[in-house]
């Protein structure tokens, strides 16, 4: 009820501003004009695809293993600092491609992920023969480098725990831990944290807030985890369930303009490279890295079409063996036929709210407060029936906000309490405001 009761009004009022996003009048935008392929004849050229598409220059580039996962499954927070693209290279020489974009890049400086079993010596040195300062974010094993990636990602306020020894549930979480600046801190399915991170929370705990732990009991025990600050985990029965899950709770922090589909598992075991790539792209993009197969899984398909709007890029990462083209014309589909359900669902959500406040106003006893209630409803039902995308909904929040804000602290007592007693009054506002990210309501 607490919460209920710091909103106010304001909840009501933000639907003037996600009316500014005109979704009534939006047109269907067909998948075919909003899609693309970043990817190229293997894992290296599809890192510079990635990198070309989303850096014109870029001081800084981040240099992964495109041979093992290990030590750049941290990379993403580190790569959001200096706003850099993750170039994947082989471990033992740096091609001439890879080389290039450097150089188009105008970088002038690498960070390597890992120490010298993942990124050589012989390679470090070929960066320096190209006068270029470079740093390795390196340890003795793979906990020891995500330890090395949060110190320079900086003060951690929140962290993520994820597993080392598979990549899925790190790369789900790398774009949003990249943009909230949370380093991303690896651990093995023992009973307790490597010593390493071990030692680097206790050190950090007077400013660690919150914690998340992404993959379930089978890979983390809770063992490991019982001392960690304020914490939450995320997970699913497998890979794909945790990463629609992962994107469901933070969905808040996403703009979801792009979904970017990559392979999430295959018969080696190593289909990583193609989302670590683009993992810094995704956070760059406020957009999520989508987890697939040789097929959709049921559960992110439901996400698709309940989340994602029309205007949404679907964007491939890789060539035909990670994403096929039948399964990226299938995404396009989901992507097209969830825009005309959502449009649906939101104008049918608001016509209730509209008919539920002029019930209100009808026996509400303030003059001021029937006033408001029905300004509230006139102006939903502007957005409905406007013919223009050009319309300024922007007056009518205004004007309402002026009015609930000349209204007595008893009548914004009545008010609120209203909107929190009124059945499924509430939950439809909240709803409504969640599809249109309007995050800073009720703070």
């Amino acid at each position: 009820m607490i919460r209920r009761k710091k909103i106010f009004s304001k909840i009501i009022l933000g639907i003037f501003l996600a009316s500014s996003l005109n979704f009534v009048q939006s047109q269907k935008v067909f998948a075919d004009d909003t899609s693309t392929r970043l990817g190229g004849s293997d894992r290296y050229e599809t890192s510079i695809k990635v990198s070309q598409n989303g850096w014109t220059t870029s001081d800084y580039v981040i240099l992964a293993s495109g041979t093992g996962y290990a030590d750049a499954l941290c990379a993403a927070p580190v790569a959001k600092k200096h706003d850099a693209p993750i170039l994947l290279t082989d471990g033992e020489t740096l091609s001439q491609d890879v080389k290039d974009e450097i150089v188009r890049l105008k970088a002038r400086y690498v960070i390597e992920m890992g120490g010298t079993a993942s990124i050589s010596n012989s390679v470090e040195d070929e960066l320096k023969s190209m006068n270029l300062e470079v740093e390795r974010l390196g340890g003795q094993d793979r906990y020891e480098t995500s330890v090395a990636a949060a110190k320079e990602v900086g003060i951690p306020h929140k962290i993520i725990i994820t597993s080392g020894l598979g990549y899925a549930d790190a790369l789900s979480i790398a774009p949003i831990a990249a943009n909230s600046s949370m380093p991303i801190l690896l651990t093995s399915s023992d009973a307790e944290l490597p010593q390493s991170v071990k030692s680097y929370i206790d050190d950090n705990k007077a400013y660690i807030s919150e914690s998340y732990v992404i993959g379930g009991t089978g890979v983390i025990p809770d063992s490991a985890i019982k001392d960690l600050p304020t914490l939450l985990r995320i997970s699913g029965s497998d890979r794909y369930k945790t990463n629609v899950n992962v994107m469901s709770y933070f969905k808040s922090s996403m703009a979801f303009n792009d979904l970017y589909i990559v392979r999430g598992d295959g018969p080696n075991g190593n289909e990583f490279a193609d989302a670590l790539s683009v993992s810094s792209l995704a956070a760059k993009n406020f957009s999520p890295v989508v987890l697939t197969c040789d097929s959709l899984n049921p559960k992110t398909e439901n996400f698709i079409r309940t989340n994602i709007k029309n205007t949404t890029k679907v964007v491939a990462v890789g060539g035909q063996a990670s994403v096929s083209d039948d399964l990226l014309n299938y995404i396009k589909n989901v992507v097209s036929e969830s825009s005309d359900s959502a449009l649906k669902t939101e104008v049918e959500e608001l016509t209730s709210i509209s008919q539920q406040f002029k019930i209100m106003a009808s026996s509400t006893k303030s003059e001021d407060e029937r006033q408001l209630m029905l300004k509230i409803a006139s102006s939903i039902d502007d957005v409905l029936n406007s013919k223009s995308v050009d319309s300024n909904f922007d007056s009518d929040f205004n004007e309402a906000e002026d009015m609930y804000n000349k209204l007595t602290d008893s009548d914004k007592n009545d008010f609120s309490n209203k909107i929190s007693t009124e059945p499924g009054l509430f939950d439809k506002i909240s709803d409504l405001s969640d599809k249109f990210g309007l995050s800073s309501i009720g703070s």
